[in-house]
């Protein structure tokens, strides 16, 4: 299933990227501009499918269900340690196990922080958010955009695959300790 989320985002953005590249040779604009706009184009089609305006489908997709993949994944790091512990009850598993709850409580903490921060009417909480990311623009020397796509896709994508790698670590810390233990038994 991880594998699946993870593989389908990164498909997406492909199919965006050829729409933004046709669309950028046929017209002579910028792939910038193309891919931006092939962007906001499928935030648009899938708000008005589903009954949401533009504004609010940007509040819901980007910020709200982006944070709240990113809030699962990192609860998926905390109950694989979790899980780690409760096979193993080693000092160095509970160790892993208290690292992974504070991992995730530090996730719940910012889902919090970002759901209060934006706790307000869609279209305003869309406003404010747009004029933070103007911000980090200026702050950044870079264009709205290019803060859009570090934010909204590239730090999504490190998060996620982020928290899968570390899943996947935990799970082969904890299955090598198991066989050593098994070998270990064997043996005696």
């Amino acid at each position: 299933m991880k594998k699946f989320i993870i593989l389908s985002f990164i498909i997406i953005i492909a199919i965006l990227l050829v729409v933004a590249i046709v669309w950028s040779t046929t017209t002579g604009r910028s792939l910038d501009e193309c891919f931006f706009g092939t962007c906001c184009g499928i935030l648009y089609l899938t708000g008005k499918y589903l009954g949401f305006t533009y504004k609010e489908i940007c509040v819901i997709a980007n910020i709200y269900l982006e944070a709240g993949f990113c809030l699962l994944s990192s609860l998926w790091v905390t109950w694989t340690a979790i899980k780690g512990f409760i096979q193993r009850k080693t000092f160095g598993s509970g160790i892993i196990m208290v690292t992974g709850i504070v991992y995730g409580l530090a996730y719940v903490v910012g889902f919090l922080w970002l759901c209060q921060h934006y706790a307000m009417p869609m279209n305003d909480a869309f406003d404010l958010c747009y004029h933070e990311l103007i911000q980090l623009a200026k702050d950044y020397h870079t264009t709205y955009n290019n803060v859009n796509y570090a934010i909204f896709i590239l730090l999504f994508l490190v998060i996620i695959i982020g928290n899968t790698l570390l899943v996947k670590l935990l799970d082969g810390i904890f299955m090598h300790k198991r066989k050593m233990h098994i070998l270990y038994n064997s043996d005696n």
